[in-house]
């Protein structure tokens, strides 16, 4: 499988917006389909990230009450959903993404959050964060990127500040980099974090055993083309799932409901509990030492 590299992935989300993800404020106003699964349909993308704010809240309430002038930057901040949950409890928020338009669109409805159109790399604050936040950022970065970055979150870090992450702890694609929870939690302290909490989610064991098997067919029907061809933006404008009948669309997001509407009872309360069981993400709070 050929990955991206870091210039390859910073591309990959330059042109994401344009290529591959919508902007239908008015049927997706969290802009759910730029920062989940870009083509999904909205109640999938809801479903996730539904989850995904369990998990973040539950990490959030690990952090000491919010004093006056604490400063939080959201790194990758998308549609600036925590960066407005931030701001909502008391933060002086700053968000960083490389998609022009999106921070655009974030300076116009969020006039209160400062926005910066740079990578994490680029970026130079004025004064260190006191808070952190990055939710499925880094995983979208070449392993040694990675180290780097999170290098750069402890300088831009107040000592005995935090870092809260969700990221990827089982896949792996072109642009996507995994760790295990042990090699997330490793990558951290080399940079100079103490692990204070983790919290997983997406245990979803139905709709992994449906991608599983979508993957497995799609391995087994593919084209004889070489992957070594392919490129950020070629893979931006594949289509997901490859040419299907109306008949065999209607049937997977069938199976794909059915998948939801069962995961759907046990999740929240696997997240309450963060039993440690297999999951395709987890959410960590890092302090600064």
């Amino acid at each position: 499988m050929k990955r991206f590299n870091w210039q390859e992935m910073r591309r990959y989300w330059e042109s994401h917006n344009s290529q591959r993800a919508t902007l239908e404020l008015d049927r997706d106003p969290a802009v759910l389909d730029n920062v989940i699964h870009s083509g999904a349909p909205l109640w999938l993308n809801e479903y996730y990230a539904r989850h995904q704010k369990q998990a973040y809240e539950n990490l959030f309430a690990f952090l000491p009450p919010t004093r006056l002038g604490s400063r939080a930057l959201d790194i990758g901040c998308g549609s600036a959903r925590w960066c407005k949950f931030l701001s909502d409890r008391g933060y002086k928020v700053t968000g960083i993404d490389l998609q022009a338009e999106l921070v655009d669109l974030n300076r116009a409805r969020h006039p209160e959050i400062k926005f910066e159109c740079v990578s994490v790399q680029e970026f130079e604050p004025e004064e260190p964060f006191d808070l952190i936040s990055s939710v499925t950022v880094l995983q979208h970065n070449p392993f040694p990127e990675q180290d780097a970055m999170i290098r750069k979150l402890r300088a831009m870090t107040q000592p005995g500040g935090y870092v809260l992450a969700l990221e990827n702890v089982r896949d792996q694609a072109p642009h996507v980099f995994s760790n295990t929870l042990s090699g997330w939690q490793a990558r951290f302290g080399n940079a100079g974090f103490e692990s204070v909490a983790i919290q997983r989610y997406d245990y979803n064991v139905l709709n992994r055993l449906y991608g599983a098997l979508r993957r497995r067919a799609a391995s087994v029907s593919k084209s004889s083309k070489s992957t070594a061809e392919i490129t950020p933006e070629k893979y931006l404008t594949r289509t997901p799932g490859g040419r299907k009948t109306t008949l065999l669309r209607h049937l997977e997001i069938g199976a794909r409901r059915v998948a939801v509407a069962v995961d759907g009872v046990p999740e929240p309360l696997l997240i309450r509990s963060n039993l440690a069981l297999p999951t395709v993400h987890c959410g960590f709070l890092f302090q600064a030492v």
